[in-house]
C-alpha cells in the first residue's frame, strides 16, 4: 500500500506537547446561541417403534460452542446509522466540546460518559450554563475532535479522515481511554501510513500511547532499513530529545547483527 502523508507539520511536536492532551479544560465562560412442539398423540400399538434419542454432546463440545459464541456481537447497519444521526444532528445535545479554534461540537452527556469513563470525568464536573455542559480539549485541530466524538456514538469514520489525523486520535484514544480507536489508529499506521521520515516519531509516540504492537512494528521496520532511518531529519531530532532511546536502539541493531 502507498504510505499516505500524515497530517501534521511536526510529528515530533506532538510527542513534546503529548501530556497536555489530557487536561481537558472544564470551561465555563462558553455559551450557546438509545412454541414449545408438541408432540403427536401416544401411538395406541404396543408395537409402535419409537427410536432412540442421540446421546448428548460431550463437555468438550460444549465448551468448543460457548467459547466460539460468547464474544460474537452483531450490530444492524440501521442502528449504528441511527447513532451517527443523532451526532451529526445533534438533537437533544447537553454537551458543548469546544476546540482549539473556539468551534462547537455538540453532543451529549450520557453517550460520552458511557463511551469514555474518562471523559465522563470530566463533564460531572463541568458547570451547566443553560442546560448545557462546556468542557474544552485543547492542542487538537477540529477535524481530529470531531472524528473522536463520532467514533464514540457510533463507531463510524471516514476513512480519508482518519488517515489525515491519525496521530492526533492515537492520542485521544489513549487520553481518553478508548481501547477499540487505538486499534484501529493501530491498523492504519501498519498499513502503509509509516515512512522513512516519519517512524522514528510514531515509535516515540507509540511508546507514550503505551500501544506494544504498534511500537514493535516500528522497531521492525528500523531494523530492516537503520543505514536510510538513522539519516532521517526524525532521527536527528529523537538523537537531540531521546537519547536514552537512540542508544537502546543502536543496541538492539547490535544484537540483531551479531
Amino acid at each position: 500500500m502507498a504510505s499516505v502523508e500524515l497530517y501534521s507539520a511536526s510529528l515530533s511536536s506532538i510527542g513534546e506537547t503529548f501530556c497536555g492532551y489530557i487536561d481537558v479544560q472544564i470551561d465555563d465562560d462558553y455559551s450557546a446561541d438509545i412454541s414449545i412442539l408438541e408432540s403427536t398423540a401416544p401411538c395406541s400399538s404396543h408395537r409402535c417403534y419409537i427410536p432412540k434419542p442421540p446421546p448428548l454432546p460431550s463437555k468438550a463440545y460444549k465448551n468448543t460452542r460457548c467459547l466460539k459464541f460468547r464474544n460474537f456481537t452483531s450490530v444492524p447497519r440501521e442502528t449504528k446509522h441511527a447513532w451517527d444521526r443523532l451526532f451529526k444532528e445533534g438533537h437533544g445535545a447537553d454537551v458543548c466540546i469546544v476546540t482549539e479554534d473556539n468551534s462547537c461540537i455538540l453532543s451529549h452527556y450520557t453517550v460520552l460518559s458511557v463511551a469514555s469513563p474518562v471523559l465522563g470525568t470530566f463533564l460531572l464536573q463541568a458547570k451547566v450554563k443553560n442546560g448545557m455542559k462546556y468542557i474544552k480539549i485543547p492542542r487538537m485541530p477540529y477535524g481530529a475532535v470531531h472524528a473522536f466524538v463520532r467514533f464514540l456514538y457510533s463507531s463510524c469514520y471516514d476513512e480519508e479522515t482518519i488517515k489525515k489525523f491519525v496521530l492526533h486520535l492515537l492520542v485521544l484514544s489513549h487520553c481518553y481511554s478508548v481501547p477499540s480507536l487505538k486499534r484501529l489508529c493501530t491498523s492504519c499506521l501498519e498499513d502503509g501510513s509509516l515512512t522513512e521520515e516519519n517512524v522514528t516519531d510514531v515509535l516515540q509516540l507509540a511508546m507514550d500511547c503505551d500501544a506494544p504492537r504498534l511500537t514493535f512494528f516500528c522497531i521492525r521496520m528500523i531494523l530492516k532499513d537503520f543505514k536510510s532511518i538513522s539519516a532521517t531529519e526524525g532521527w536527528k531530532v529523537m538523537r537531540r530529545a531521546n537519547p536514552n532511546l537512540e542508544q537502546e536502539l543502536l543496541e538492539v541493531v547490535v544484537e540483531t547483527d551479531s
